[in-house]
């Protein structure tokens, strides 16, 4: 009989420690499995008839969850009667003990192993069987793929441990992937600002594990991830486009996991822009959104991560001078108006702000620090938190634009907690959040509220520059960028 191509065939065999003697030495043991006997007889039969001597096997075991146990071929197929066959199967090849549950991080095994009967024999393709025989012998590794959300500033080569809860110990959105991520699996990393989008590739250094206690954190379980690279930035909207990933959940403005698996397929079409785009019949939720806010949102994009211009010095009817620039990091930008002038639409218009996306505010001599970051309010026999202007914007997954007008009655005590955050300090709040005292701080501190470094608030005052700056002192005034009218 002629073994060779197309004539051999695949099986996957399920086994138990019995079934070999001297499973400590089993290179070249030979066992022999009976189709009447074995596990469930119905289903079973139809694979043990198309076994012939030659062909190749996969040995499962099934007890205690070991896995793999190796491979080896069909010596010899015998019928003793009607309705029995007996195979003779020869244990010759060693693989790790790799279980299903790896195994089907391939998609192709995936659907090979979940299609699978109840039973001793499993016909299985030539593709699987070499798949299986590489991974059990370390010549390929099975990754999976992960699209996670954070919004910390990486660098290329550093590592970072990424918790899979919030400090109060509740699960982040997602949180079923960081306990099925292995070290090399690879990951996109996803951000809300200056838009969604992609915006760098990372790596998997270490699953899921617990650390020391963390002071503030009810839960220290985490990840590590290594940050590869920086990638051309491609929103939402871009990647929509993409065959392989048109209408996907994680591609809509209201998708908030901290983490997904995505397939290799849609891994790759995220990093490689295809020539051919998706011509859907009708627009897409995404599509209708794009229509009215994609072109500010990516010119945006494209301002932050291409270049950086300069602000234009003349306009059809104002003429807007920048006076202070600094290094320093400018969480406020104020607008010295005159009364006659509308400061909602010149700061819009000016800073080529979505209207839709702006909050305005109007200070008076009333404001206290709540208003910013929140106060308790009785609702009666009750008191309930409601976050101010600066936790509220802080907590939002796309915070709007902050606009206070007369923002000269805002003071230097009622500012201080928001500076001394984006400088790096973590500030404790009079209030909770959570049963627990609330904080504001850096990205990365684990504070209650986090301040980005592209976050700001746009002043507009009445005053001259002058005249206003004389009211703090300098270290407030440096957090301050300033245009004239």
């Amino acid at each position: 009989m002629d073994l060779g191509g197309s004539c051999v065939n695949y099986f996957w065999l399920n086994c138990g420690y019995n079934r070999f003697n001297h499973f400590e030495d089993l290179m070249n043991q030979v066992s022999v499995f009976d189709s009447t006997v074995h596990f469930n007889p119905n289903e079973g039969y139809h694979a043990f008839k198309r076994a012939n001597p030659g062909d190749r096997v996969i040995f499962y075991l099934v007890q205690n969850k070991i896995g793999l146990l190796g491979a080896g071929e069909v010596l010899k197929v015998e019928e003793p009667r009607r309705g029995q066959i007996k195979i003779h199967f020869k244990y010759d090849t060693k693989l790790a003990p790799f279980t299903k549950d790896y195994l089907i991080r391939d998609e192709n095994l995936k659907e090979t192993i979940q299609s699978m009967k109840e039973q001793l024999l499993n016909p299985i393709s030539e593709a699987d069987y070499n798949k299986i025989i590489n991974v059990g012998q370390y010549k390929e590794k099975i990754n999976r793929y992960f699209l996670m959300k954070e919004e910390i500033p990486f660098e290329s080569g550093v590592e970072y441990t990424i918790y899979v809860s919030n400090i109060n110990g509740v699960h982040r959105l997602g949180y079923k992937h960081y306990g099925e991520m292995q070290p090399e699996d690879k990951v996109i990393i996803y951000k809300t600002k200056p838009e969604r989008g992609i915006y760098g590739i990372a790596e998997v250094v270490k699953g899921k594990h617990g650390n020391k206690p963390v002071p503030g954190r009810t839960d220290a379980t985490a990840i590590i991830i290594k940050y590869i690279e920086d990638v051309t930035p491609r929103t939402i909207y871009e990647l929509d486009r993409e065959l392989m990933l048109r209408a996907q959940y994680f591609l809509d403005e209201k998708w908030n996991e901290s983490v997904t698996e995505i397939t290799k397929n849609q891994y790759q079409a995220m990093l490689e822009p295809s020539e051919t785009k998706a011509t859907p019949t009708a627009p897409s939720i995404n599509e209708v959104i794009e229509t009215a806010q994609y072109s500010a949102r990516k010119a945006a994009m494209d301002k932050k991560f291409f270049e950086t211009k300069r602000l234009s010095d003349t306009k059809k009817n104002i003429a807007l001078e920048q006076h202070d620039v600094t290094v320093q990091q400018k969480l406020f930008h104020i607008f010295s108006l005159p009364q006659h002038v509308n400061g909602m639409k010149t700061v819009v218009k000016f800073m080529k702000l979505d209207a839709h996306a702006v909050k305005l505010f109007i200070a008076d001599g009333t404001w206290k620090q709540a208003n910013l970051y929140g106060e308790y309010i009785k609702s009666g026999q009750h008191y309930t938190y409601n976050r101010g202007i600066i936790t509220e914007a802080l907590a939002a997954e796309v915070p709007d634009t902050i606009i206070i007008e007369h923002i000269d009655h805002v003071t230097t005590e009622q500012l201080k907690p928001l500076i001394y955050a984006a400088q790096g300090a973590t500030v404790s709040l009079p209030v909770l959040e959570e049963q627990q005292r609330a904080t504001i701080g850096p990205v990365g501190s684990s504070a209650t509220f986090e301040v980005p470094k592209d976050f700001r608030i746009i002043g507009i005052t009445t005053s001259d520059v002058t005249e206003f700056k004389a009211a703090f002192p300098e270290y407030i005034t440096a957090t301050m960028k300033f245009y004239k009218y």
